[in-house]
């Protein structure tokens, strides 16, 4: 078995859960989530998003059978996994427990054909249930009182007004759709202020928003693996990179050969 106990939120999970499937397609293990339910926020879904994933066992991320499996388990972390993933005679004779976040593009890139059986098929909300905009942007709403992810200054870093103002220009768009859990957010009063009835704010939890940035047709993405995870599932979208923290650090401005055409900014 493969043992995933969630780390962070969605999108770092997902980094985790792609790892997870990589080697289960080498060596045809199950994979088994430890996770807690995110649903008492009220910008959560009634279900935990990990639950749109496919092909996957879930347990709570409290349970004792978690605590008593680690000390069985042959621990995969960030500093081994590129040599570790490989040995597959090692991998089958072990009960696997991934210990990292695993961020790196080019594991991605060279296995993106995984990428389409990340997702549930029958989780997936049709884009018809989205309003139609010219540019969608994607703003990281800051819950400082959440844990450390949104005190980490690697993650507080916001796209500027001049970048939005940049791609408004290039696009020259009708209408532009901004997805944030708080209309109070600063960066979206900012853009409102500017822009007028020509900015609205489509949100609703963080299922619906995941799959309303998929279906974006040019998109600005947040520092947030979450909006990146969704450009990555993503269909024919133009898809603008700002160059700032964790998206910075994790594409290093590499070229994306995905569904979707990735614009550095």
């Amino acid at each position: 078995m493969i043992f995933i106990e969630k780390k962070g939120r969605f999108g770092n999970f997902l980094f985790q859960f792609f790892l997870a499937k990589l080697i289960q397609k080498k060596i045809q293990k199950k994979i088994v989530i430890f996770s807690e339910n995110e649903n008492i926020y009220n910008f959560n879904s009634k279900k935990n998003i990990d639950s749109i994933v496919d092909g996957y066992f879930s347990l709570p991320k409290l349970s004792k059978i978690l605590n008593l499996w680690k000390k069985k388990c042959f621990y995969i972390q960030d500093q081994n996994y590129k040599e570790l993933i490989n040995d597959e005679r090692l991998l089958k004779k072990k009960f696997i427990y991934l210990d990292g976040f695993f961020q790196e593009i080019s594991l991605i890139l060279e296995n993106s054909k995984l990428l389409n059986n990340l997702i549930n098929k029958n989780k997936i909300i049709n884009k018809n249930n989205f309003s139609q905009s010219d540019l969608t942007i994607h703003i990281r709403h800051l819950f400082h009182d959440l844990g450390t992810l949104d005190t980490n200054p690697e993650h507080q870093e916001q796209p500027t007004i001049d970048i939005y103002s940049h791609v408004i220009k290039k696009i020259n768009p009708r209408t532009i759709k901004v997805i944030c859990p708080s209309e109070k957010n600063i960066h979206y009063k900012k853009l409102k202020e500017v822009y007028g009835e020509q900015i609205y704010l489509e949100t609703r939890d963080d299922i619906f928003d995941f799959f309303n940035i998929v279906n974006s047709k040019n998109l600005i993405l947040s520092n947030s693996t979450y909006s990146l995870w969704a450009s990555f599932l993503s269909r024919e979208s133009n898809v603008y990179v700002p160059d700032i923290g964790i998206v910075k650090s994790i594409l290093k401005k590499k070229k994306l050969n995905l569904d979707s055409n990735f614009i550095y900014l």
